[in-house]
């Protein structure tokens, strides 16, 4: 009787509890707060669909973005759409005026403690402000080389390996090496006393070159390796010298290559990182979290990364990039630099990565000079003040960009002004998106455009963040020769040239010209000039053979394919082709804008 009792008593319990379950459940999706902000918890991925496959349902990659921790987002609702792959369930938002979904459990509704001084609305919050997200993000977490900010394989780093890494580009760290050497070379200051700390993987074959095989265009030209001319010393001089290494655990591999760099620069020093990983099982790890440019070697499925031009790399593509040997030469060496602040990095040393470019002076917002904004931002935030000034150079290029602006564009049909984001931080599919993260989803217009200080710097190659052609934009520009004039453009024929790589339409407004324009584009080849005397005009951009605006390895490869005649080159884009200036297209011309990518040479667009 008892027993029955007790039954009858928990079934009554389970039918108010199921009624107001339910009363209250419609009561609380009617009363469901909408639109309404909130905070990323932590790093996450901004999804197309509530689930973590890899591709949507009609075959476009799921992954829209990453969003990073602390900030702002739009929840549509609070109203739990799946719970697949995720505990507490998805929740759809609006990032970046996109709608997707994320899971919940990285949403809270209180404002965060670190924001990271967003929104950046003035160069130098850009910089302190970046400096403050990679040191916290990276450095302070065992990811204290540009190698190790790409690819993790340091078993004490705080994230897991080969996750958590800076950018997807496997070249990076090559490229940023290049620009820091320039700088300790330019300032005469490459005899310091330098530390690397060089990543050691087990089972590693005698060096692995990127060309393995034959050539993507499909012909039996095999490519030649690359990695045969670095010099060796194979004989030990320096007994003190061999026992560090062997003490740091380099193999011999690794010795014969350090020991010719001790020979040239004897106060370097060479540390050796024991990774653990097998380096097969690490470069197959890599690969797919990896991207690169169309014009090098790419996975034979074409599966873009990126944009049009970002591609899987092959393995041998990855297997090159990521065997440290292949950059333990004077020039590339410095991507396994640490990072961390010296005093040795003196205004003096910056200003030499600063020079020649829209960086050379003051930031007139801040009332400051550059060179001290990044010294400021490397002490305070325990970073390298060069590598600071040298990754803001490699991003935004020398002219600059609109991520170093602050001028209006137009985002997903909404305006915004007066964000930088000197580092391109966020920027995981274009400079939008890392506007966008600068803003923290907060501001539209956050400050004043200011007009760059040294308009007439050295042209540059930029980022590659504008992949829309111009061919058909109209610009109106209300005068003719004067206005050509005062922009320092030459006639050429039915062609109008003289632009720096890299400037937008509406950046002509600088110019103190009344501009009316179609849209916010770069003056790309292609782009269709017409002046209120009915005089139209075709610019040319020497060296953009795509008609996007800029100048990189998509145009390098534009060209191997016109000189292989596999695809051809007509109007001005042909004309874009003459880099020498002497009537023909050439190997002169490929090599003209080779040395122009690997930052040796200048390209006259005159």
């Amino acid at each position: 009787m008892q027993k029955n009792k007790m039954g009858k008593v928990i079934s009554s319990i389970l039918v108010v509890g199921i009624i107001t379950n339910y009363f209250l459940g419609g009561l609380s999706r009617v009363d469901a707060k909408t639109n309404y902000k909130a905070y990323t918890t932590g790093d996450v991925n901004f999804r197309r669909e509530p689930n973590t496959n890899n591709n949507t349902a009609d075959g476009n990659l799921n992954i829209i973005t990453s969003i990073d921790a602390k900030s702002i987002v739009t929840v549509v609702s609070d109203e739990i759409v799946s719970t697949s792959n995720c505990k507490k369930g998805w929740k759809q938002i609006i990032y970046n005026d996109i709608k997707g979904y994320i899971c919940s459990g990285y949403l809270s509704e209180t404002l965060p403690k670190e924001l990271y001084d967003r929104p950046w609305n003035t160069p130098k919050k850009a910089i302190m402000g970046g400096a403050k997200w990679i040191g916290s993000g990276y450095i302070s977490r065992g990811q204290f080389t540009s190698y190790l900010k790409k690819f993790n394989v340091n078993p004490k780093a705080d994230s897991a390996l080969y996750n958590h890494q800076y950018q997807t580009n496997i070249a990076a760290p090559s490229s940023e090496s290049v620009t820091t050497y320039n700088a300790y070379k330019n300032q005469g200051f490459l005899d310091l006393q330098f530390v690397f700390n060089i990543p050691i993987f087990n089972n590693m074959a005698d060096r692995y070159d990127r060309y393995v095989g034959y050539d993507k265009f499909g012909t039996d030209r095999q490519i030649k390796n690359l990695v045969a001319n670095i010099p060796v010393q194979d004989t030990v001089t320096d007994q003190d010298f061999e026992n560090t290494l062997n003490n740091e655990g380099f193999p011999e591999s690794y010795k014969r290559i350090l020991r010719y760099l001790h020979t040239i620069h004897p106060m370097w020093q060479f540390k050796g990182m024991q990774t653990g990983e097998d380096f097969t099982y690490a470069v197959e790890s890599e690969k797919w979290v990896s991207a690169i440019d169309m014009s090098d070697y790419y996975d034979e499925a074409r599966k873009v990364v990126e944009g049009r031009r970002w591609y899987i790399p092959t393995t041998a593509a990855t297997a090159y990039y990521m065997d440290p040997r292949n950059f333990l030469t004077e020039k590339y060496i410095f991507q396994f630099e640490a990072l961390n602040y010296d005093e040795k990095y003196t205004e003096e040393l910056v200003q030499g990565v600063l020079n020649n470019t829209f960086m050379n002076g003051d930031s007139l917002i801040d009332k400051q000079s550059y060179k001290s904004i990044f010294v400021e931002a490397g002490k305070t935030y325990d970073m390298s003040p060069l590598y600071l000034a040298s990754l803001a150079r490699q991003e935004l290029g020398t002219k600059g960009s609109i991520a170093s602006s602050g001028e209006k564009f137009t985002y997903n049909g909404n305006e915004y002004q007066g964000i930088y984001n000197f580092f391109n931080i966020g920027a995981y599919t274009g400079v939008y998106d890392g506007l966008m993260f600068a803003a923290n989803g907060y501001c539209k217009i956050c400050g004043d455009y200011v007009a760059p200080v040294n308009p007439d710097v050295p042209n540059n190659n930029g980022n590659d963040n504008n992949n829309n052609s111009n061919e058909d934009d109209t610009v109106i520009i209300p005068s003719s020769k004067t206005i050509i004039d005062n922009l320092g453009l030459k006639e050429y024929g039915e062609y109008l040239k003289g632009f720096n790589i890299g400037v937008t339409i509406s950046s002509l407004k600088s110019k103190e010209l009344s501009v009316t324009y179609s849209s916010d584009n770069l003056i790309a080849t292609g782009t269709k000039l017409t002046f209120n005397d009915g005089k139209t005009y075709t610019a040319i951009v020497y060296g953009d053979l795509t008609g996007d605006g800029l100048v990189n390895s998509a145009d390098l490869l534009r060209l191997r394919q016109y000189l292989l005649a596999t695809k051809d080159l007509t109007g001005a884009y042909k004309e874009a082709a003459d880099l020498t200036s002497d009537g023909q297209i050439n190997s002169a011309d490929l090599l003209k804008l080779r040395q122009y990518l690997l930052g040796q040479t200048n390209i006259n667009q005159l």
